[in-house]
């Protein structure tokens, strides 16, 4: 049975994973990628045909997630889905990231705190 679709999988084990050299695994399947349109012979027919492929999704962390495509995923651009709308900033004597002004957003229209920006702004 032949199957229209390939998966490629790749599980990199937690001790003993590459830290920020993650792309070495990707990287020769880029390469190979970029080349698109490639004639390629299928043997059991005796035919050949334009490959095209994509990748289309990948599954990770949010540590191997910014270890592959570069992106932080720590620190106050460490939200993968607001990417630079984000609003938060460090603390000044912490130095680390707070997203205190931020929740306010998910409250329902209608509640009290919703609004109250001098209860609930840095400083």
């Amino acid at each position: 049975m032949s199957s229209e679709y390939m998966f490629l999988t790749v599980v990199i084990r937690g001790p003993s994973n590459p830290k920020r050299l993650i792309d070495v695994y990707l990287k020769p399947l880029m390469e190979e990628l970029h080349h698109m349109g490639v004639l390629t012979r299928v043997s059991a027919r005796d035919e050949t045909f334009a490959m095209c492929v994509a990748l289309i999704w990948t599954v990770n962390d949010l540590p191997a997630y910014g270890m592959a495509f570069g992106w932080s995923s720590a620190g106050v651009m460490g939200c993968l889905v607001c990417l630079e709308d984000v609003r938060a900033f460090y603390l000044q004597n912490g130095k680390k990231a707070c997203y205190f002004d931020y929740h306010r957003q998910f409250l329902p229209s209608d509640h009290p705190y919703r609004r109250n920006k001098k209860a609930f702004t840095k400083n």
